[in-house]
């Protein structure tokens, strides 16, 4: 399957869907215009993906997945969308596999971190978070 990448603008974030490093991530600001007809290609793509992986994933063969987000900001319309993403990759994890969820803040950017630890409590699933200095 093809990368999925989304160059960023002014309003939208960088998309870098790398199926075959097993990483995915986003970076960047998000409040684009058409948040559904940003985020919904995404989301297609992602559960294309989810067919194609789990229709070759058996037992004795499972995947680990690497999820980065930098968010520097996003707005509400736009966390739907990051959550919807993130329930997709737990259809990952619900068949056995490894998921790691990096959610990158700048240090000192309490908004951000307790945002995403908002989505991990809501997916019930356990991020890494990780500061940075800019």
């Amino acid at each position: 399957m093809e990368p999925l990448i989304i160059e960023p603008t002014e309003f939208t974030p960088n998309v870098l869907f790398d199926p075959n490093n097993s990483v995915f991530e986003i970076s960047g600001f998000s409040r684009p215009e058409n948040v559904i007809g940003f985020y919904r290609p995404i989301l297609k793509w992602l559960e294309e993906f989810n067919d194609n992986l789990l229709s070759i994933n058996t037992d004795y063969k499972k995947s680990q997945l690497t999820i980065n987000l930098k968010m520097t900001y996003f707005n509400s319309a736009s966390s739907k969308f990051l959550l919807d993403i993130l329930l997709e990759f737990m259809k990952f994890h619900s068949k056995g596999n490894k998921v790691d969820i990096n959610w990158f803040y700048e240090e000192g950017d309490d908004e951000i971190q307790e945002s995403g630890e908002e989505m991990s409590d809501m997916i019930g699933y356990p991020f890494n978070f990780i500061s940075y200095k800019n």
